[in-house]
């Protein structure tokens, strides 16, 4: 597999071994990703916010436009899942995945280097530049059911890349903290979700998975 120059240096500086995070997909470099999420945290990336700018859920379309910083840079990017690009039954999931993934790789300075093994699925991605689509704008207010921390929650559970401690992790404070966002008349989200029984499943996730003390 070549490597370009640029993506070895970055690769360096997170000491990733190539061999185990990349890989050829469609003829596409991309970048496994457990390892786009730690070199997320280790360079310091900041998920500022997630939003549905469009879905609708009975023909398993969902797109989420990430906004995200890493010090002064900012970018604003975007992931889509339909049926023509996305095989599963968690659409949600996996757009909020391709949008926070593309913003990391975007960020740390490799993204049309590298790309994640989920982008990949798009169409035409290789080809030519992912435009921003035409969308409709939702509410400011992020609408997040109980459904959906289910849906979620089994997600992280079951994907095969959270089998490793970081990225579940990160995976559930970025659900807990899109449940703070959710402003509710007795408190937020979250507050509603610790009286519920899937928190139960949360916890027992979070305490398999609590870093280990030295």
């Amino acid at each position: 597999m070549k490597i370009d120059p640029i993506v070895k240096d970055i690769l360096n500086e997170l000491k990733f071994n190539p061999a185990e995070c990349l890989w050829e997909k469609h003829g596409a470099t991309c970048m496994k990703h457990r390892y786009i999420e730690i070199a997320g945290q280790n360079k310091g990336v900041v998920i500022n916010s997630l939003d549905e700018v469009e879905k609708n859920s009975a023909e398993g379309v969902v797109a989420i436009k990430c906004t995200a910083s890493l010090g002064k840079s900012k970018v604003i990017t975007y992931g889509e899942a339909t049926p023509k690009n996305n095989k599963n039954s968690y659409p949600y999931a996996m757009a909020e995945k391709r949008a926070v993934d593309r913003a990391i790789l975007k960020l740390i300075g490799i993204h049309g280097f590298v790309y994640s093994d989920d982008e990949v699925n798009e169409p035409m991605l290789i080809e030519t530049t992912h435009p921003v689509p035409k969308l409709h704008i939702a509410t400011n207010q992020e609408k997040i059911d109980d459904i959906y921390i289910a849906t979620k929650l089994e997600v992280i559970e079951n994907n095969k890349d959270n089998k490793n401690s970081i990225a579940l992790r990160s995976d559930l404070e970025n659900l807990k903290t899109r449940m703070f966002k959710v402003k509710l008349k007795n408190g937020t989200k979250w507050d509603e979700f610790k009286k519920t029984k899937q928190y139960s499943k949360y916890v027992s996730l979070e305490n398999q998975h609590k870093p280990k003390r030295s």
